[in-house]
């Protein structure tokens, strides 16, 4: 569909002598964009608390996950281990 006017549909206004916009039309989209910004703040917050939900779940699983294999306890004392060695031969 092009964007120029269909100049039959303007000869048409133009014989009726009426205005294409009325205050009642303006009154109507003006409301449904206070409405419609309502709703995108809504949805926003919503979809911010949610990711920040699946971020939380995320890195619970990514600590939880490794602490309930075999030797699982051993394996973060050695990590611990070989961090606090760093740090001190950093120094």
């Amino acid at each position: 569909m092009p964007d120029e006017l269909d100049p039959l549909l303007l000869r048409w206004f133009a014989q009726t002598r009426q205005p294409l916009i009325d205050a009642q039309f303006t009154a109507q989209v003006i409301a449904q964009l206070q409405h419609t910004r309502r709703r995108r703040l809504r949805l926003s917050l919503s979809a911010a608390r949610d990711l920040t939900a699946t971020i939380l779940a995320a890195v619970t699983t990514g600590i939880r996950a490794p602490l309930r294999l075999r030797h699982a306890g051993l394996l973060a004392i050695a990590a611990a281990a070989v961090t606090l060695w760093t740090a001190v031969q950093s120094f």
